[in-house]
């Protein structure tokens, strides 16, 4: 480690589905140090039938969040990084205006897009070129769509940014993508870290907006002029690529034990579960198993499924707080009350994509079976809980490749870590430990990107280390074990395999 004058700046913009956070962070006595100084909600914004992310109202909040870590660092030299959700993009003309609304990744348009993606192009041949597994909210199904709803957008399109690198271009006016972030959108090559403009092409799409590809440690420049006169940050602060995709920034926080055969669970909107490896795994069981491939920091390879997860609890909690006030650790006392395995259900039904009316869609999946479901809030949490938990066991099974070995222990990152009883379910389910923490994985992962890229810290495994010492970690050893098995083998023949 670089020795330094003080302890390192950092500010930190963690951009989520449902909210945006600003930390002003530090490396002191070997110890990370984050303080959030700024918190905002996100979530789509819903126009007729379409969905969109108001990113204009995003790079405000962002602008604040600069603000007001000025009103902390003044103009002594600071780094800043973003990161944010994968897929969802936006268009910049040659002139470096927004095209368009940005598109949220839950919009209808890409429902059943695959049938017509796979008749030029098979799911086999898409796994060999990009290593990426199919579900509508990829980039390239969004694509498809458009060039059939709106193919004017795609002719005049100068670049395509991801939303982490829009943010980039916003704060330092440079149109680079991070190769963590584009990894998302299934026209990447992970082995290469190299785009696959074949895949568009092969579709009849353009692919001239493609950016110029970057890796986590790059630096961009300082602040645009106008940013620094909106801030109050001076030339000193300056913008450096971080594992722009939230899902590699928490990968690159999560503090595996050495030599333990581990998963990583990051556990958000979204529950994206596997193995940091070393190449892309394209195997025909990778493929059969719907397994993604996409890069994260230091030349790894995160290898995972992307799960529904909290969206859930996030929109039933939607539609009750409009009648009552109930926050997630309200929820959570009453799943707590609720006996556990009494209904079990699959997340992952498309059913549960968008709806309207989250509690309703869950009553609809029972009503189908002619089977009885939840009605309280504290049986609907509970049977969310337990289901998802389970769906976390059918991909671990998933994840004890040939010759890989089986997975020791589950190391739960993220929003999941606020949810104890999620992480003793997904423990008893998966039937080994539940090793919880760091909650703000994103943003240490986002921290270590700065601190690699500055020089204070030499790599990953250094990195991690210190997360180990700056985290308490929880473990949750499995319980119940005869109930939970019955409960993943009805899982799997529920899931039809």
């Amino acid at each position: 480690m670089n020795d330094r004058s003080g302890p390192a700046k950092l500010i930190v913009f963690d951009l989520g589905n449902a909210s945006g956070r600003v930390h002003l962070g530090a490396l002191e006595g070997g110890r990370l140090r984050a303080e959030e100084i700024h918190r905002f909600d996100n979530g789509p914004s819903r126009l007729g039938r379409r969905w969109h992310w108001d990113v204009l109202r995003l790079h405000a909040e962002v602008i604040e969040g600069l603000r007001r870590a000025a009103e902390h660092v003044g103009t002594s030299p600071v780094t800043i990084g973003v990161d944010a959700w994968g897929v969802d993009y936006a268009f910049l003309d040659a002139g470096g205006g927004l095209m368009a609304p940005m598109r949220h990744m839950r919009d209808p348009r890409t429902e059943g897009i695959y049938d017509a993606i796979h008749r030029t192009l098979s799911r086999e041949e898409l796994y060999r070129r990009t290593g990426a597994m199919t579900i509508p909210i990829n980039t390239l199904a969004q694509l498809f769509a458009e060039r059939r709803d709106q193919p004017w957008l795609q002719d005049n399109a100068a670049t395509l940014l991801f939303t982490a690198d829009l943010a980039n271009f916003f704060l330092t006016g440079r149109r680079v993508s991070d190769v963590t972030i584009a990894s998302t959108s299934q026209i990447l090559d992970p082995a290469r870290r190299a785009w696959r403009p074949d895949v568009l092409e092969d579709l009849g799409l353009p692919s001239r907006f493609l950016p110029t590809l970057v890796e986590p440690g790059v630096g961009l420049g300082p602040l645009m002029p106008e940013v620094q006169e909106a801030t109050g940050l001076g030339d000193e602060a300056r913008v450096v690529v971080v594992a722009g995709h939230d899902t590699a920034a928490a990968v690159a926080a999560t503090p595996f034990s050495p030599g333990r055969r581990a998963a990583f669970l990051s556990s958000g909107t979204w529950s994206l579960l596997g193995r940091e490896i070393a190449a892309p795994d394209l195997s025909p069981a990778a493929l059969a198993g719907n397994f993604t491939n996409e890069c994260g920091v230091g030349g790894t390879i995160v290898f995972h499924r992307i799960l529904t997860g909290l969206w859930l609890v996030q929109e039933c909690r939607r539609l009750w707080s409009k009648t009552a006030r109930l926050d997630y650790a309200d929820l959570d006392r009453a799943a707590a009350s609720a006996p556990p395995l009494a209904f079990v259900f699959d997340p992952d039904d498309p059913r549960f994509v968008n709806p309207a009316d989250m509690p309703a869609a869950i009553a609809s999946w029972f009503a189908d079976r002619g089977l009885a479901a939840p009605d309280s809030v504290g049986a609907i949490t509970r049977a969310i809980y337990d289901s998802i938990a389970l769906n976390h066991r059918h991909t671990i099974d998933a994840l004890a490749l040939p010759g890989q070995g089986a997975i020791e222990a589950i190391n739960l990152v993220g929003g999941g870590v606020r949810a104890p009883l999620l992480a003793q379910a997904t423990a008893n389910a998966a039937g080994v430990p539940v090793i919880a923490g760091p909650e703000e994985a994103t943003v240490a992962g986002n921290m270590l990107c700065q601190l690699i890229a500055e020089g204070a810290i030499g790599d990953l495994d250094e990195g991690r280390a210190i997360v180990r010492r700056s985290t308490e970690l929880t473990t949750y050893q499995p319980r119940e074990r005869a109930a939970w098995e019955r409960a993943a083998a009805a899982f799997r023949t529920l899931k039809g395999q």
